[in-house]
This record gives C-alpha cells, structure tokens and sequence, in this order.
C-alpha cells in the first residue's frame, strides 16, 4: 500500500497558485441547482463529496452534478461517526457507497472524505483499500451553523492562500458567500479547481 494512501491530505500542493472548495452533500438540495449554476457561470469545476444513502433518493441530481464537469468523491453511505464503528462497518459505509457512485454515475471515486471530518487509522486503511485517499480541509465554513453570510467570509477569506481546501456544504449561506471568496481569491492570483488538480505535483 502506498504511503500516499495511508495519511489524510489537509492541503493542497502549495507550490501551486490554487484553492479548492470541497462541498460535502448528504442534505441541502433546495440550494444545489443554484450552486451548480454558480458555479458553470464562473466555469469553475470542484469536488462534490457524496454521501451514498443521498445518491441512492436523489440520482438526478447525483447526475446533474457529475453532467455539470464536477468531480466526484465519496463521503460514506450513512453520515455516521466512523470513529464508533466497528472496521467492517467501516469498510461496507465506503465500499457501499462506492458501488451506488459507479451504479449511477459510472465514476470510481478516488478520494474519500469522512463524515463530521471524525477517523482514525482504520477508516485512512479502509479507504486505502479502496484505492483512494482521505481528503480533509485546511479551512471550515461551518455552514451547517453559520446562517451569515458575511460571517463566513470575514472567517474564510482572510486565511485563503496557495494549497487551501475549504468546505462547504449546498447551504444558503456558502451559496451567498461564494462569489465574494471566489473574487478574494482570485485578487490573490489563485485559480480554483477540484481535489485531483490542486494535489498535481
């Protein structure tokens, strides 16, 4: 197994001049299509984490995203705390998920990250298994519990540089705040895309 597998990635490659959002989508469907809009507006392709109970109710939209030129990551079957799982709890949460991404969307995830950002060394060894890497962040919106825009851009964009991974969610508040941290970082001369090209060597 190689070591690339076998730590969580934080960062991006910082000798790069690029960010990534990662959006993590278990719920949040009323603001989804516009964020996609957003986004194919400012032709800025990212990664979408999918949970895979939610690609299981909702393939046309697992559909739209993937049609839309974004990338396509795995964020567990069933939103649990894999840290209380048992290793083949572990295991069937990623494996699962996997098989319904490739049923519907006939993509392979590369990249896996876990719900409430909670592991320990067997769900980075589980994912390995699978061929992928665990992918955290550097930076948080908090959009879950932050309903101000405004709040999360004064949190984000100051700390925006070279190798950031932010998250966020389909939320009200990310979808507001987006444009102005998509133009912060572009003021600071750095290009926006998925997980696969900000880890590029």
């Amino acid at each position: 197994m190689e070591n690339k597998f076998l730590m969580p990635i934080y960062y991006g490659n910082e000798a790069i001049p690029m960010i990534s959002f990662i959006v993590n989508v278990a719920w949040g469907n009323e603001h989804l299509i516009n964020l996609l809009d957003l986004l194919k507006k400012r032709n800025i392709s990212l990664t979408f984490f999918l949970e895979g109970r939610w690609v299981e109710q909702h393939p046309k939209l697992a559909l739209m995203i993937k049609d839309s030129n974004h990338e396509i990551g795995n964020h567990a079957y069933s939103h649990k705390d894999m840290r209380s799982l048992s290793a083949e709890e572990i295991r069937l949460e990623i494996t699962k998920t996997n098989e319904i991404i490739n049923e519907v969307l006939e993509v392979q995830p590369k990249y896996f990250t876990p719900p409430y950002g909670s592991f320990d060394t067997r769900v980075i060894e589980a994912a390995a298994q699978e061929n992928m890497v665990t992918i955290l962040w550097s930076l948080d919106t908090f959009d879950w519990k932050i309903e101000n825009p405004n709040e999360i851009i004064n949190n984000i964009a100051p700390n925006i540089e070279n190798g950031s991974i932010i998250l966020m969610h389909p939320t009200e508040s990310s979808l507001k705040a987006l444009p102005y941290l998509i133009e912060k970082a572009l003021d600071k001369k750095l290009k926006i895309g998925s997980i696969n090209e900000i880890l590029k060597i």
